[in-house]
């Protein structure tokens, strides 16, 4: 079977199984290139772009949100995948067969492991998130004095903050338990606003909580954009909008490392012990369990944290 390795492969695979391809192209989910600090910017018409500000040089790593169209390209390739599985287990079954004939006439010969049938409930497929991502820093820093700021530019669609880990260095924390997600819309510049260091995190994990940080010190908080984010002035007069933040579910952890949530943000993401608080969602909104798009999450109470 050909197998395809993705970017991340020698991390992922510890996590995940590889990914098969039958004849389809594989789709390219999501292009991201870093803005390289020139003392001009011109934007792609075609490109989204992503910035964001850190307290020094530190990765980010994005996942995208499927689309439909991204669903439907993706699910053709499960299909495809699924059919060359079905197709490598009738070889299999057939050379079982034939090595277990001969190892009940052989005496003291083992026999053969039976091989195990694919069907929809079994068969294990690479995440999309798996295959439509990319990481901000922690080299290419468009400005680096003061810190860093990274400006990307990136496949237009929806993003989740997926942590703060390069997946080739293997080393990091990720927002599994609670993070936000946001749209990069093409021609424009979405502001993420500034990660800085988050003090309510310095301290003991609240009692019964199952997804708080466990490396305080490397949770950093976000900060939306307000009227007092520095803006660079060469990107002041380049249209330029604030994210919209919004609160994203768990998500599994297929990098394997540590495991923890973005900080709460005011008017945007809350917690009650480890259930994620959506605080843009109407207070009637009925509690709900996010899945790999990390979309869904818990009802707004009236108290904020």
């Amino acid at each position: 079977m050909n197998k395809l390795i993705l970017s991340f492969a020698a991390l992922s695979a510890m996590a995940a199984p590889q990914i098969t391809f039958a004849k389809s192209k594989v789709p390219v989910f999501v292009e991201a290139k870093h803005v390289k600090d020139a003392p001009t910017v011109t934007l792609d018409p075609a490109k989204a772009y992503i910035l964001l500000r850190t307290p020094n040089a530190m990765p980010m790593h994005f996942v995208k949100i499927p689309s439909a169209e991204d669903q439907i390209a993706y699910d053709k390739l499960r299909e495809e995948a699924f059919i060359e599985s079905k197709e490598d287990y009738a070889k299999a079954i057939v050379k079982y067969e034939r090595d277990l004939a001969v190892a009940k006439k052989t005496s003291g010969m083992k026999l053969p492991k039976k091989p195990v049938e694919p069907t929809e409930s079994n068969f294990q497929f690479t995440q999309f998130s798996q295959m439509a991502n990319f990481t901000m820093g922690p080299f290419n820093r468009f400005y680096s004095k003061g810190g860093g700021t990274y400006l990307h530019a990136v496949t237009p669609g929806t993003y989740r903050i997926f942590g703060q880990v390069d997946p080739l260095v293997g080393a990091g924390v990720c927002y599994c338990m609670g993070s936000v997600t946001f749209t990069a819309e093409a021609g424009k510049i979405v502001d993420l606003g500034t990660m800085t260091t988050d003090l309510a995190n310095s301290g003991p994990a609240e009692k019964g909580d199952s997804s708080s940080p466990r490396l305080a010190a490397m949770t950093l908080a976000l900060d939306p954009v307000d009227s007092n984010t520095p803006v660079d002035a060469r990107l002041a007069s380049l249209p330029r909008v604030a994210a919209d933040l919004r609160a994203a579910g768990k998500v599994p952890n297929y990098m394997g490392i540590a495991i923890s949530r973005l900080p709460a943000i005011k008017g945007v993401l809350g917690y009650q012990r480890d259930r994620i608080i959506d605080r843009k969602a109407p207070v009637e909104t009925p509690s709900t369990v996010s899945g790999d798009s990390g979309s869904a999450v818990q009802e707004a109470p009236a108290t904020q944290n």
